[in-house]
């Protein structure tokens, strides 16, 4: 068994580690004080004794995903776990002999005679090659419920976890049978209701007492406005909150959905996140495509493709992207490369996404251009600095978001990454296959920039919606087609048979 340090499992030695633990330190003193929905999805099936098996969690770096482990581990501790039936390892590094963590040696390692249930926490498994066999094998091999394990696996993209599942299919045993959302996990960054939640305390006692979080309640007043109505309980919203919903929207637009940018704008003053960490969530993602045979440099030059501002939210041509000019064989500089796998790359990551047009209803055309989202509005600063040598990123963020045509295009992605993770907010499935979930339509009269396709109760439900977001009257003369939702900047009001919403309440709904 490899070496372990105090320093990674300092429980088994310090009953009061989680004072110096600096991911739970940071998360205690933190201006949002909201644990992740995950922790509570996952909360119980491991502490349910007899559920043995492995679950995997993605995620962006620095998105929190080891902050949830730290705190699913204080937990368990809290609740009469034995502090030697713990370990946790991180991938990323070598153990104390300088010797790549094997997850197939680390369960190997577990004691079979102990009392009670084991826990075995793997970090960023992305960095070790081959670690969906070796989870294969020692499933196989029976050490998993021999040894009453149950495994939790984080990584930071999934690239290699659909081959993972594929291996793992049958192989996660009963604790990943027992989780609604299934046993691959997806860890996002905060979305702008859970910011509100945190931030908003008025808001967030209201929307508790009248029960407006039920995914039932939500789900009615999406079929309320796409039947042309305006639900009362977002009238309500609207009529009380608006404003304080609009400016936290505003300040979702540069400090995103990570917790810790979050907690830097909201307790610094003037309001401001670190350059520093700007660079190193850019540089992560840059630097960690090394992990699937990819080149950093050649990755950089197609994320500046990407970031164009005049691109966010836009279609985009591959063919174009010939203009990204390379380190080619033996160094030359070439405009071809594999474009797809450092796109899938960047999709995986959970940091873009690209949508394609409806063939027919609910159906993608895969043959046509896609539309280029990025799914955090912090991301996109940070790798926008990082290419274009921007010293001051925060100060760029905010100048960028005051131009109203790039807010206009940054807002439609925030939509694209809500409406992205509606279907498990409303039906849990095992499965999601995104690009069935968002598209967008051309019409004879133009574009609708969203279709959304979603399975509630085995009927398949289609929504239909434009960004708008606006406060141009022009852009509001053409009355829109029935059932249409319009997500606005500021108009909630109904116009024939479809409903001009702001984006600051739509965004609530998920």
């Amino acid at each position: 068994m490899p070496n372990q340090s105090d320093q990674d499992n300092p429980w088994r030695t310090d009953p009061d580690w989680g004072e110096s633990d600096p991911s739970l330190k940071e998360f205690d003193k933190s201006a949002l004080g909201y644990k992740p929905r995950l922790f509570f999805h996952l909360g119980e099936p491991l502490m349910s004794r007899g559920l043995y098996g492995i679950v995997t969690l993605r995620g962006p770096r620095r998105i929190g995903k080891t902050t949830l482990v730290k705190l699913l581990i204080r937990e368990l501790l809290e609740n009469g776990v034995g502090r030697n039936s713990i370990r946790y390892y991180s991938l990323d590094r070598n153990d104390t002999g300088g010797h790549p963590l094997s997850p197939l040696r680390l369960i190997e390692g577990t004691p079979a005679d102990t009392d009670g249930d084991n826990f075995l926490f793997l970090d960023e498994v992305s960095f070790y090659d081959g670690w969906a066999t070796e989870l294969k094998n020692a499933f196989d091999a029976g050490l998993i419920d021999n040894r009453r394990l149950k495994v939790v696996a984080t990584g930071s993209h999934s690239m290699d976890l659909s081959e993972a599942v594929s291996k793992l299919r049958g192989r996660q045993g009963p604790i990943s049978e027992s989780l609604n959302l299934g046993g691959n996990l997806l860890q996002a960054p905060l979305r702008f209701p859970e910011v509100v939640d945190s931030l908003q305390p008025e808001i967030q006692e209201h929307l508790t007492r009248t029960w407006f979080r039920k995914p039932k309640t939500r789900f009615a007043c999406l079929l309320q406005l796409k039947s042309g109505e305006i639900p009362p309980s977002l009238e309500y919203i609207y009529d009380n909150y608006f404003q304080l919903l609009n400016g936290t929207l505003d300040d979702y637009l540069v400090h995103g959905g990570y917790p810790h940018a979050i907690d830097e704008f909201n307790k610094k003053s003037p309001r401001q996140v670190s350059a520093n960490f700007y660079s190193t969530v850019a540089e992560l993602l840059i630097s960690d495509c090394r992990t699937v045979g990819l080149e950093p440099e050649n990755l950089s030059r197609l994320v500046q493709f990407l970031i164009e501002p005049m691109r966010i939210s836009n279609e985009f041509s591959l063919r174009a992207s010939e203009q990204v000019i390379v380190r080619g064989e033996e160094g030359l500089p070439s405009g071809r490369f594999e474009k797809r796998r450092y796109l899938d790359y960047l999709r995986t990551t959970w940091s873009f996404f690209f949508a394609y047009p409806e063939e027919r209803p609910c159906v993608p055309n895969y043959q046509e251009l896609q539309k280029d989202y990025v799914l955090d509005p912090f991301l996109y600063h940070a790798l926008y600095c990082r290419v274009n040598n921007i010293a001051d990123p925060f100060r760029n963020a905010t100048r960028m978001i005051a131009d109203p045509a790039f807010k206009g295009r940054i807002v439609e992605s925030v939509i694209a990454s809500h409406l992205l993770l509606s279907q498990f907010l409303f039906e849990h499935i095992p499965s999601v296959d995104y690009e069935r979930v968002l598209m967008f339509q051309r019409t004879s009269a133009g574009e609708n920039d969203f279709a959304l396709c979603l399975s509630k109760n085995n009927t398949r439900r289609r929504f239909v919606l434009e960004s708008k977001f606006s406060s141009n009257p022009a852009h509001f003369n053409r009355i829109p087609e029935a059932g249409k939702i319009v997500i606005t900047k500021d108009k909630f009001e109904r116009r024939e048979n479809a409903v001009l919403i702001p984006a600051s309440v739509f965004l609530l709904l998920f």
